[in-house]
């Protein structure tokens, strides 16, 4: 099951290149960064409920903006567009179910991988109206040196905040740590992947039915279970599990219901995935 996501999106807005999605009971939420906008998005939320009360197919949602009757009318009203903003490179949209909250790490970069601000920042996002509560400023740093992070973020059914990084081609750091009003604390995590997925870091998923996190990049996929990051943990082989996927488009998020179904966002021709299994 799946839906290609509108496009042209309302009023003509460019919605081609979504950049992260997570979700929430009944609602879906892409976050939109038009490559000209540099930097800059929104977000848009999907009833899901409601447009399956429509009874459009996968296929008849991508054209609801080009007609305006009939069950792509009620469509569009499935669907809350929010304010455009200033997002960063936008792949790190996740939903907090502890305390039921967005958030997003806005990178800002003048290309990819390459960063503009010296310090992060953190928006805290209202999800009803899709409109920025507040922003925390903050620097991640090991001793003297500086951490990058922020290209993704994802948080357990606790409320802890997770992201990864690859500070070598091939290995895989693991950050833990929490995100509050106030404050930002992470820790590298003493389980390091020796190789990890893909090349290029895209997203990052917590399963609350497996409690498992999710490591996407470049349609591969390594998932480990988050008990095992604590203190200086016994993470092995085996407990790492491995998917890669023959799909020639680009993943750009991964998120999961309550009940543990995976949501897959793609690129180029924008489209949700929707598992069929809670156990992955």
């Amino acid at each position: 099951m799946g839906y290609q996501l509108p496009l042209p999106g309302y009023h003509g807005q460019a919605w081609g290149n979504p950049q992260s999605v997570t979700t929430s009971g009944r609602y879906l939420y892409v976050l939109y960064c038009p490559t000209a906008w540099h930097n800059r998005g929104r977000i848009v939320r999907y009833d899901l409920q409601k447009l399956k009360q429509t009874g459009l197919s996968a296929t008849q949602l991508q054209t609801i903006y080009l007609a305006h009757v009939g069950a792509k009318l009620a469509a569009q009203a499935a669907v809350k567009v929010g304010p455009a903003f200033v997002t960063g490179h936008g792949q790190s949209l996740a939903y907090n179910g502890h305390n039921h909250q967005l958030y997003l790490w806005c990178d800002r970069e003048k290309k990819a991988a390459t960063p503009i601000n010296q310090y992060g920042y953190i928006n805290q996002i209202n999800p009803k109206t899709l409109k920025t509560r507040y922003q925390i400023r903050f620097r991640l740093k090991t001793w003297h040196f500086a951490v990058p992070g922020g290209h993704v973020l994802a948080f357990d059914r606790r409320g802890r905040a997770y992201f990864w990084s690859r500070p070598t081609s091939q290995t895989v750091y693991i950050y833990q740590g929490s995100v509050s009003r106030h404050h930002v604390h992470f820790r590298l995590t003493h389980q390091v992947l020796k190789h990890g997925p893909g090349s290029h870091v895209q997203s990052m998923g917590y399963n609350p039915h497996t409690n498992r996190l999710y490591l996407v990049a470049d349609g591969s996929i390594a998932s480990l279970p988050i008990s095992k990051l604590a203190g200086k943990g016994h993470l092995t082989s085996r407990q790492v599990r491995w998917t890669r996927l023959a799909s020639k488009r680009e993943f750009e998020g991964l998120t999961f219901t309550k009940q543990g179904r995976a949501i897959v966002l793609s690129n180029h021709n924008p489209e949700v995935l929707m598992g069929n299994r809670t156990a992955w």
